[in-house]
């Protein structure tokens, strides 16, 4: 089907009661920012009634990668007429004659038009199984015609293409967001982002392979941030141990405690950085008990060394769940690739106590 707009859907912003106009247009400039950043033509995006509709437009766009888009479909607009939308369903009948299956599924927003969604539905079902002939299923169908009688115009699509849904990028705030190349920060990232976060990526640097790795997260990330780039700090992370990194490491009384001081360290510095960039807090790719360095007790020794809130949505996950998310995001392809990672201990300490941690820290000279 030949489509000259796009009907965009959203799901929780309908949900916010008086703050929600404040999240729609914050959708509809994010919409903008992307077609414009993707060089794509319309003539012109209209909120209405629970819907943005882009209009004028002939290239279908990847809204997908825009945050807080439920769903989208390519669509016909035509005159607010049922007799024009009978002459177009009749151009839809070489598509449902390639279907095992076909319904049509109508949904009145105005609610003042002179037929109702199922009067709609029987009237255009009749058109396009005389014409034909291809059963109808209601319940799994092959093929969906859709229809939306809009405020000012009727809109006829057949494809609901998915999107991540959530929140607009950066509506919610900023948080600095503690990435390494690996799988799970960036997911992590990435969900905050999908809550409206807007997130500043902070990088301990251990290699140059590592970086590179970095700026290709960073870039795929970019994809959901609406044409807006996402700030990057990288501080090597030698001079967190100030330039003591291999000393402590190869130190029998802290070579065990080195992971859980490299966190603190970490987040200690987060806080500073968080506090500069006005954030408020911090995101991490922790998952419990995955590593040493994440179970309960180490959580709490080092998640308290920025004085901010922590976020850590991964923190429930099954690992191939991530691997999962970092697959339809992107990227797992990307933190996969081989590079110079860090080294961990032979047997890091899982459960150190905050007064033994004190001391630690203390004795190493980094307090």
């Amino acid at each position: 089907m030949n489509f000259n707009s796009i009907i965009v859907r959203y799901g929780e912003i309908s949900l916010k009661g008086k703050n929600r106009i404040r999240f729609e247009l914050s959708l509809k400039n994010s919409l903008e920012r992307f077609l414009r950043d993707q060089h794509l033509q319309f003539s012109d995006i209209l909120l209405k009634k629970g819907r943005i509709y882009i209009k004028g437009i002939s290239t279908l766009p990847q809204l997908d990668k825009v945050l807080g888009v439920y769903s989208y479909s390519p669509a016909l607009e035509m005159e607010k007429k049922l007799s024009v939308l009978k002459k177009e369903a009749l151009k839809a009948l070489p598509e449902i004659k390639n279907a095992n299956s076909f319904r049509v599924s109508c949904q009145r927003i105005d609610k003042g038009f002179q037929y109702n969604s199922m009067e709609v539905e029987k009237i255009i079902g009749e058109i396009l199984l005389s014409g034909s002939r291809t059963p109808v299923n209601l319940e799994h169908p092959d093929r969906e015609y859709g229809v939306e009688i809009g405020e000012d115009c009727i809109y006829a699509f057949f494809d609901k293409i998915k999107g991540f849904g959530g929140f607009p990028y950066g509506i919610s705030g900023k948080l600095v967001s503690l990435i390494s190349s690996g799988i799970d920060s960036p997911v992590s990232t990435f969900l905050m982002m999908k809550r409206g976060v807007e997130p500043v990526l902070l990088h301990f640097k251990i290699s140059e392979s590592d970086v590179g790795k970095l700026f290709k997260l960073k870039e795929k990330l970019e994809e959901f941030s609406s044409g807006k780039a996402i700030k990057l700090h990288i501080i090597d992370r030698n001079d967190l141990f100030k330039g003591r990194f291999r000393e402590l490491f190869g130190d029998q009384k802290f070579h065990s405690y080195i992971c859980i001081l490299c966190k603190f360290l970490m987040h200690r510095k987060a806080g500073e950085i968080a506090r500069e960039e006005k954030a408020w807090g911090l995101i991490t790719g922790d998952n419990l008990a995955q590593v040493a360095s994440q179970t309960l007790k180490n959580l709490y020794v080092y998640q308290t060394a920025s004085r901010l809130p922590v976020y850590s949505p991964l923190i429930g996950f099954e690992k191939q769940e991530t691997i999962d998310l970092a697959r339809k995001i992107g990227t797992y392809d990307i933190s996969i690739l081989k590079s110079q990672g860090c080294t961990p201990p032979a047997a890091p300490k899982t459960g150190v106590s905050i007064s033994v941690f004190k001391k630690i820290l203390a004795e190493s000279g980094l307090e």
